[in-house]
């Protein structure tokens, strides 16, 4: 990744655990759990958290990652993580930029392809992308909002650039995922016709 200068303000209007949370977006009304915010009925919130795992794993697929399954948990069960994608091999740090910030990004693409953007939902979004963010920053100091030598929009633009030339290939994932709910690797690969990479027992 190189550095890029930050094109828009991060706003510091919601916090997580008592710490400051920046989001790109201003919904200072925003308010309550991720789900929420979102104010969608659960078929709805079903598709959310499938987009946020099939642009993960497509993130993981196209990085050369070994995908072993995506998962979402369905319904109005309430539980910290609204899915889990799990990969590994993704040894290259630009592949991993990709991966983690995949998610987040194919849900705003979706909901402003569905008519369903609006400030307070694309807030939610990036609240519920606070693991992944989290995980990425933990082993990556030199990223952050505005106030390192990256800003973390640079992963969002790698990841849109990403999503641009696989969307066909996210929406099958994420229609089959709200299906089944659970997928293997290997078949969300056979979907998205795209190589499974290697396995490391790393």
């Amino acid at each position: 990744m190189t550095a890029a200068a930050p094109t828009t303000t991060w706003h510091t209007t919601m916090d997580i655990n008592g710490e400051p949370y920046p989001t790109r977006y201003y919904a200072p009304d925003a308010d309550g759990s991720s789900d929420d915010c979102y104010g969608l009925p659960p078929a709805q919130l079903d598709y959310v958290r499938a987009i946020h795992e099939a642009g993960h794993a497509i993130g993981a697929l196209i990085g050369r990652g070994h995908l072993h399954y995506a998962q979402i948990v369905k319904g109005t069960a309430t539980t910290e993580e609204g899915g889990v994608t799990d990969c590994c091999n993704l040894n290259d740090g630009h592949a991993y930029a990709v991966f983690t910030a995949a998610g987040e990004r194919a849900v705003d693409r979706w909901l402003r392809e569905a008519a369903l953007w609006t400030p307070e939902r694309a807030v939610a979004n990036e609240v519920g992308a606070h693991g992944d963010r989290r995980q990425f920053l933990a082993i990556n100091p030199h990223v952050g909002y505005g106030d390192r030598e990256v800003d973390y929009r640079v992963l969002h633009d790698l990841a849109d650039t990403a999503l641009d030339k696989h969307w066909a290939a996210v929406t099958r994932v994420a229609d089959a995922l709200t299906q089944h709910g659970h997928l293997t690797g290997d078949t969300i690969a056979t979907l998205a016709d795209l190589p499974n990479g290697t396995h490391t027992a790393r």
